[in-house]
């Protein structure tokens, strides 16, 4: 008894968190898993060293939805801070001939019952990584936005600013 509880305790906070997620308006329809960080919008040169800032954040890029367009995009990813685990949301449009990706919102909470207050930083340093209009490359089914990182030059070599977060398409979450 006291097993069935706990697992009906976890089941409604798990549904909890993510009840707290943002979404685009479009129905979501392409789901793409990361795959690593980027140099530039390769696939085949992911970075031997992860960007400090994300490693010291501890920031883990999980996943991000679409919809049929490839107009609206939702990134998620994972933080801790001050011993709470946080979770950040981010919805913005995707300009497919400019290649550039505009944050429209963003959400962070926490997701191990931690004052969402913990995850305030974390949040602050993702949207700053997404404050200005993002460059992306998408090429069949892969995606690498590019975000600007301290480090980038040592990461990628000599003259780089930025680093790519990359996704590979993984499933079509909506079937006609």
């Amino acid at each position: 008894m006291k097993k069935v509880i706990l697992g009906l305790s976890l089941a409604t906070l798990a549904s909890a968190s993510f009840a707290q997620d943002i979404n685009f308006g479009a129905q979501e329809r392409w789901l793409a898993q990361f795959g690593s960080y980027t140099c530039g919008g390769a696939a085949n040169a992911p970075v031997l060293k992860e960007p400090t800032e994300l490693r010291n954040r501890a920031v883990v890029f999980t996943y991000m939805t679409t919809d049929y367009t490839l107009d609206n995009g939702k990134f998620v990813a994972s933080f801790y801070e001050k011993g709470t685990e946080c979770r950040y949301n981010l919805v913005g449009d995707a300009d497919n001939v400019d290649m550039i990706f505009t944050k429209t919102n963003s959400h962070a909470y926490s997701i191990n019952g931690g004052a969402v207050e913990n995850c305030a930083e974390g949040k602050a340093y993702l949207d700053s990584l997404f404050a200005a209009p993002n460059k992306y490359f998408y090429k069949h089914g892969t995606m690498s936005m590019q975000v600007a990182v301290a480090d980038a030059a040592e990461v990628c070599g000599e003259g780089a600013t930025h680093v790519g977060i990359f996704f590979k398409k993984a499933a079509k979450t909506k079937i006609d």
